[in-house]
């Protein structure tokens, strides 16, 4: 009788076990979401985690994993590990027809473009004797920014040097763009008088109007690093003033453009306004890496639009100093950034000096030194 008994128990465990292996997997879903789709490095934000059970067995020991890279960093360390990666792990026990969500905590470290493309599933049997494995697809993904960075200064100057260009080469009137009312002369067309006015004061007065040049910049970031000791938090440096700026002028009613010294034509932009154009700058910027093929600093300088200012954002003082030279030759104005060291503070004074005395064949070249903390 207990031997019967025996063989039962063993055949409902196996017939349970093949039951299992056969339907663990079958109406289980899963679904991550980032609470935003995108923020500025040294934010936060939360990643929803969704496991549904849609069919009505349970499954009593069920391990979802994920990994992300290690620029987004998980504020509870529980079930979690980084190498190369970020590596979270949760356990769950779920009965039949059941959704859990976990709202997971993170910090973005680093700018970058961050993406989840699966999930996966491991279940074991009832006393753990097997393991069945499965994978998920997903979609989540996140821009993480460029940090902001302090660029009065630089803004000021750029304001001053545009003001200048505007002054230098108002040539058409645009009819949009109204500045003011002023006394009639004989070269005014009779369309710019302001009745209006006229009648009020008894003389004949005109409508004045802004030039129709726009207010463009064009950023040229130099991403490469020439020597043995590499400064990464310079070229972040950069990118973040690059970043910044762009975002300040877009904000004031300018037209701006970049070009990145990488080899692949989406790193190239010409100067443009509005909320659509500082996207396509902030996720140009979030998206470069240090696997990116850089060209040489020149290469991206050949061309300057002649309606824009060049800003230079580069650490390289020699050659791309010297095409920069060349190119400011013309009358030309603009302004060099130079990210620095400490230590390198007094070669960028020099380099300074240096620059100052193009001013002599006529070009214009403002140097802004920034020294980096903990560089």
């Amino acid at each position: 009788m207990i031997g019967i008994f025996l063989l039962g128990t063993l055949a409902a465990f196996f017939a349970w076990t093949r039951y299992y292996k056969r339907n663990w997997a079958k109406r289980l879903t899963a679904e991550l979401a980032f609470e935003r789709d995108f923020l500025y490095a040294g934010e936060e934000t939360v990643i929803a985690e969704i496991i549904e059970n849609h069919k009505r067995m349970p499954l009593p020991v069920l391990e979802a994993a994920f990994h992300i890279h290690r620029g987004i960093r998980f504020l509870d360390l529980e079930n979690t590990s980084v190498s190369d990666f970020t590596y979270k792990r949760d356990v769950f026990s779920m009965l039949g027809k059941q959704r859990i969500t976990r709202k997971l905590a993170v910090a973005c470290d680093r700018r970058g473009y961050y993406h989840i493309g699966k999930v996966d599933f491991t279940a074991y049997s009832t006393f753990h004797t097997w393991m069945y494995t499965m994978t998920k697809p997903v979609e989540a993904s996140l821009y993480v920014y460029a940090k902001r960075t302090d660029v009065s200064e630089l803004l000021l100057c750029c304001e001053k040097l545009l003001g200048a260009m505007q002054c230098a080469r108002r040539l058409y009137e645009d009819p949009f763009a109204f500045r003011g009312i002023r006394e009639y002369t004989v070269t005014d067309p009779m369309k710019t008088i302001n009745w209006k006015a006229s009648a009020k004061s008894g003389k004949w007065m005109v409508n004045t109007f802004d030039s129709t040049l726009t207010e463009r910049v064009m950023i040229y970031l130099n991403v490469a690093e020439k020597g043995i000791i590499k400064h990464e938090n310079l070229i972040e440096e950069g990118i973040s003033v690059a970043a910044s700026l762009a975002q300040k002028l877009i904000g004031k009613g300018m037209e701006v453009g970049i070009a990145v010294n990488v080899a692949d034509e989406k790193h190239f932009l010409l100067p443009a306004g509005g909320r659509g154009q500082l996207t396509l700058i902030e996720r140009m910027l979030a998206e470069l890496t240090p696997k990116d093929s850089v060209i040489p600093y020149e290469d991206i300088l050949t061309e300057l639009p002649k309606d824009a200012m060049p800003i230079f954002i580069s650490r390289d003082t020699d050659g791309a100093g010297q095409a920069m030279t060349a190119l400011l030759g013309r009358e030309a104005q603009g302004i060099w950034v130079l990210p620095a060291t400490v230590s390198e503070i007094g070669d960028a004074r020099m380099q300074e000096r240096r620059m100052a005395q193009i001013k002599e064949t006529g070009s214009r070249l403002k140097v802004l030194v920034r020294k980096v903390e903990g560089a």
